[in-house]
């Protein structure tokens, strides 16, 4: 997520009590992997979306093993 300024080691605050809106970024289960992407919802479509350009954005259909985990709601800053 580097686009989102979230780098390896950094530590994100999770609440999995919020539904995800659009532009929220969150911890999701896809495929059996946990993966954290920023979500685009435009109507019905829901779109997972790398913060790195090299990725191509994720389309989530019916036929997906998907959940939302939770939102992101803090990063914490992990220096090495």
């Amino acid at each position: 997520m580097q686009g989102a300024g979230i780098a390896d080691g950094d530590l994100l605050v999770v609440d999995r009590s919020l539904k995800p809106a659009n532009d929220s970024i969150v911890v999701a289960f896809l495929e059996g992997e946990f993966t954290v992407k920023r979500v685009k919802i435009k109507g019905k479509c829901l779109c997972l979306i790398p913060e790195n350009k090299r990725y191509a954005p994720i389309e989530v259909t019916e036929d997906s093993d998907f959940l939302v985990w939770g939102v992101v709601v803090s990063v914490i800053k992990t220096f090495n």
